[in-house]
């Protein structure tokens, strides 16, 4: 590679549901000031990455997809294939070449929480490949207990198609452990920052400021505090979006089902209903199975992620589980009308019209959150 020599490069990997998202997009928005004033160039032009919003994650992906895991998930983006992904590589490191070569700025930060799912032969790989734009390195974490994390992680995979039984019996979660001595062998362990997001909520400056901190940066002012940008899918939103991945999966036979669109996340993040939590004992479960794990890490990298709390059982009236299937296939097949008529028309009048059209389901599952009559349980 023939590329600018960056004296000191960032690799902030997150790690997921610590705040990621509003720290990429706060950069984002502020990239050119963090290069004249601060001397950090942010990668930002990447207009062949889909929906591209500050966030690395499926550029490096790419670079590093040999894994099956990885191509399945590419495939689920439309990337499907590797003459697919040589082309999506090729723009990547164009842009990326094309930047390096302009910027001022002796320092380098990449943003992508992807790398903490990376195996060791890919971590070893993009060592290999950051060792060649930088002459130092620094990988920082951010660390949150997976307790804490469990709901928003839970509600992440179901966009990415999965389905609430499958997670209730075998929770998500980060075994930092083995992440960490992936990372030690790629980057060693003098490399790496470890900061807890327990700790980083409570500071005035906001998650972004708090991030810079880490890395000796004190941009308090430039970057204040601001609201999360990953918004929670509702209780009831996240069983019905379950029961369509588990009716409709996301991918079938290795492509993408042509009966989801690439909407139908957006859609179900939007209908109403209380937070979404998961049954206690799944909360229990995570807590038990972590427990030497979160001590490991603690002791290892001297932070506190912070104890959970005991997680009580919710008793409440609930629709039957053939009333939610009913409902969730209701509710995409209206939006599979929606959004094939609203292609068509781009008038926002004709558009109010086609969604009171295409969603009569929509409408009554709305008047039953409204008037409070029954919920939809989470067994």
């Amino acid at each position: 590679m023939h590329a600018k020599k960056f004296k000191q490069l960032f690799l902030h990997i997150g790690l997921g549901k610590t705040g990621t998202t509003t720290i990429q997009q706060d950069i984002l928005a502020n990239a050119e000031l963090l290069e004249t004033k601060y001397d950090v160039h942010y990668p930002r032009r990447f207009s062949h990455a889909d929906r591209y919003e500050g966030n690395h994650s499926v550029l490096l992906r790419a670079l590093f997809s040999n894994a099956p895991a990885v191509r399945q998930r590419l495939s689920e983006i439309g990337i499907p294939d590797q003459q697919a992904i040589d082309k999506f590589n090729k723009l990547t490191m164009n842009r990326l070449l094309r930047s390096f070569e302009k910027t001022p700025a002796d320092q380098l930060l990449l943003s992508a929480e992807s790398v903490g799912h990376f195996r060791q032969a890919q971590m070893t790989e993009l060592f290999n490949w950051l060792n060649e734009l930088s002459e130092s390195i620094t990988v920082v974490a951010c660390l949150r207990h997976p307790v804490h994390a469990l709901s928003s992680e839970i509600q992440q995979r179901l966009k990415k198609g999965e389905d609430l039984e499958t997670m209730y019996t075998n929770p998500p979660h980060y075994l930092f452990k083995k992440l960490f001595t992936r990372l030690e062998n790629a980057f060693g362990k003098e490399n790496l920052i470890a900061y807890s997001f327990a700790d980083a909520v409570q500071q005035d400056c906001g998650l972004t400021a708090a991030f810079f901190r880490q890395i000796g940066i004190v941009a308090d002012d430039d970057f204040p505090k601001s609201k999360p940008i990953n918004t929670s899918i509702s209780h009831e939103g996240a069983l019905l979006l379950s029961s369509v991945n588990r009716q409709r999966p996301v991918m079938l036979a290795g492509a993408r089902n042509p009966a989801r669109t690439l909407v139908d996340i957006d859609y179900f993040r939007d209908l109403p209903g209380r937070p979404y939590r998961a049954p206690a004992e799944v909360y229990n479960l995570v807590k038990e199975s972590v427990e030497v794990d979160v001590q490991w890490v603690e002791q290892e990298y001297d932070i506190d992620l912070g104890r959970p709390e005991q997680i009580e059982v919710e008793r409440y009236r609930s629709f039957s589980e053939q009333s939610i299937d009913f409902i969730a296939d209701q509710l995409v097949q209206g939006n599979s009308q929606r959004h094939s008529l609203i292609q068509r028309q781009r008038h926002p009048l004709t558009q109010k019209v086609i969604d009171i059209v295409a969603h009569p389901s929509l409408i009554f599952y709305k008047a039953l959150s409204l008037f409070g009559i029954g919920r939809l349980s989470s067994k």
